[in-house]
């Protein structure tokens, strides 16, 4: 029996916003195409290093006490290819890099509602950070500078070569978006912000309290605390994650709810369970849904992705004393936190 459709609804805004005209889209760069996802790999490096280098009087040496010592060349080459491989997530998946749009008065327009590349550097950076102030003791000072670094070595390139899809600007061409009074209201983004702290506040909260503390003992050798696991506050964790809450809503609810119909969508609504073959048939059910919904899977399944393999190839590979299945179940955490975001947020867009 082939899958009902439902009628698709958006979430209704506090109050609409005003009226503003129309603008040109963003301007991108004039390079030539084959030149500029090299370049900006190269000048995500660059920023890289250099704000290390900036930076590493600064920490003591914090990283260097739990660090595994990289001596082989492929170790070095491995992770400089998973870098690349993460700037190619963002460039050829045509993520946005805007900053908040300003006025004639340098006042900006609407709410800063930032980057897909940011937010989907921003997360996939955190839990392995967060993990090293948890559990090894290294200073929330050291960790947060270096989510900053590698948010921004992400992020400037991007936005330097002006790379925008334009969804985050209230001053975006009339139809480039859909919803464009829900993605600007400040109750939603406030609602849906704090809707994702809570689910992964409680995704990391059930871990400390069931499997997670016997876990981590056996696959980390050279863990330093875990008092953590069995001294949790669940109100200082959901505050510690307003910040992920907010990249979560960025990356996942403001693209989908922005999404306008296409050609798949026309299909869809012709389609008739009493006249369908068996293929169109399967065919519906498995990816009839429209393009709001296609858009929020799919950035899903990247933000599920891309935050569990660097959870887990950073963990494994960078700190010392770590076994793969110590990484592996570490890593699994979070992208089980951006999977349940995402349905959820699913859900949310229907009601």
């Amino acid at each position: 029996m082939a899958r009902t459709r439902g009628a698709s609804k958006s979430v209704t805004p506090s109050k609409p916003p005003a009226t503003l005209p129309a603008a040109s889209p963003a301007p991108t760069s004039k390079l030539p195409t084959q030149l500029r996802f090299p370049l900006l790999v190269l000048l995500s490096l660059a920023i890289s290093s250099g704000a290390y280098s900036m930076v590493s009087p600064f920490m003591s040496g914090d990283l260097a006490t739990v660090s595994r010592s990289r001596d082989e060349w492929w170790e070095v080459v491995g992770l400089l290819g998973w870098k690349a491989g993460q700037l190619a997530v963002g460039w050829y998946g045509g993520y946005d890099s805007m900053l908040p749009p300003t006025n004639m008065q340098g006042k900006a327009d609407s709410a800063p509602l930032g980057s897909d590349v940011a937010a989907l550097t921003f997360m996939s950076h955190v839990p392995y950070h967060y993990f090293l102030v948890t559990f090894y003791l290294i200073r929330p000072t050291t960790s947060i500078a270096c989510i900053a670094i590698d948010t921004a070595a992400a992020f400037l390139p991007f936005y330097t070569l002006k790379v925008s899809s334009s969804i985050h600007s209230i001053k975006t061409p009339k139809g480039v978006a859909a919803n464009r009074s829900v993605i600007n209201d400040y109750q939603v983004q406030i609602f849906t912000s704090l809707l994702a702290t809570g689910i992964y506040a409680v995704v990391v909260f059930g871990s400390y309290t069931s499997w997670l503390p016997v876990y981590l003992v056996t696959h980390f050798d050279g863990i330093r605390d875990i008092s953590t696991l069995h001294n949790n506050n669940f109100p200082y964790l959901i505050a510690s994650y307003l910040p992920i809450g907010f990249a979560a809503k960025i990356f996942l609810f403001t693209p989908s709810e922005a999404a306008k119909p296409d050609s798949h969508d026309k299909e869809i609504a012709k389609f008739n369970p009493e006249t369908a073959t068996l293929s169109e048939t399967v065919m519906f059910n498995l990816w009839g849904y429209s393009k709001r919904t296609r858009t929020l899977m799919k950035r899903t399944a990247t933000l599920a992705a891309v935050s569990g393999l660097h959870t887990y190839l950073q963990t494994y590979v960078s700190l010392e004393g770590t076994e793969a299945l110590g990484a592996a179940g570490w890593s699994s955490v979070w992208a089980l936190a951006a999977t349940v975001t995402g349905a959820v947020y699913c859900w949310v867009e229907d009601v």
